[in-house]
């Protein structure tokens, strides 16, 4: 009974204050689709992946095999962000970023005791996050062939592009429902607020017209 009593008190706040609720709400969507179409710029991750065959070469044997295949990996990881490959990653994929911002955007990184090679690159778009990530995978190919020629270097995983744009929406769509939710719930306490501070005025005027009323009927 009580919760009954206390949930159609509730309401009948909300109803009273409904367009303080029904603005803030609004108002929290609005601001949040406004910071995030036109001030928050996302990034978006995207990963492709290259398996190095071992390089075998008669004069090394044992340690010094091992020696020479951690030294290509090792070169192998500085080659795919060298200019020679980000050069014909920019002119492949029509990238807005210049070498310099392209480089900070890309991490190379291997697995412990693994011949793979992790090609991440973050940027704006999905769709050019994977696009850029392939990009190095194949120019990195390319480039040892022709650099090293050795063909030692096989593309195993292509960051995909497909429902990019789906993705991005939905992504948009959760965040707007999210803040819906926060301005509803916040239109709701300020309605509860104004509620109680009004009471705290009638009760504090209801209280000096008692002092005044006593105040005449003593003199």
């Amino acid at each position: 009974m009580g919760k009954q009593l206390m949930g159609h008190r509730l309401l009948a706040c909300i109803s009273r204050n409904f367009v303080l609720v029904a603005g803030t709400t609004v108002s929290t969507v609005f601001a949040v689709w406004l910071v995030s179409v036109f001030i928050y710029e996302p990034e978006y991750m995207a990963t492709s992946q290259v398996f190095v065959e071992p390089l075998t070469f008669d004069a090394f044997h044992g340690e010094a095999l091992a020696t020479s295949d951690y030294q290509t990996l090792e070169a192998y990881q500085v080659l795919a962000k060298s200019p020679a490959v980000l050069s014909q990653v920019l002119e492949n994929t029509a990238s807005r970023y210049s070498m310099a911002e392209l480089h900070n955007r890309i991490t190379i990184n291997r697995p412990e005791n693994s011949r793979v090679l992790n090609i991440v690159v973050t940027a704006g778009t999905k769709n050019e996050a994977a696009a850029i990530a392939n990009a190095i995978a194949f120019n990195l190919q390319e480039e040892v062939k022709h650099l090293l020629k050795v063909d030692n270097v096989n593309v195993i995983l292509k960051a995909s592009t497909s429902n990019g744009a789906l993705e991005e929406n939905s992504g948009l769509s959760v965040l707007l429902s999210l803040s819906a939710v926060a301005g509803l719930v916040a239109g709701i306490l300020l309605s509860l607020t104004f509620e109680l501070l009004g009471i705290l005025k009638r009760y504090a005027q209801f209280g000096r017209k008692k002092s005044t009323h006593l105040q005449t009927v003593f003199k």
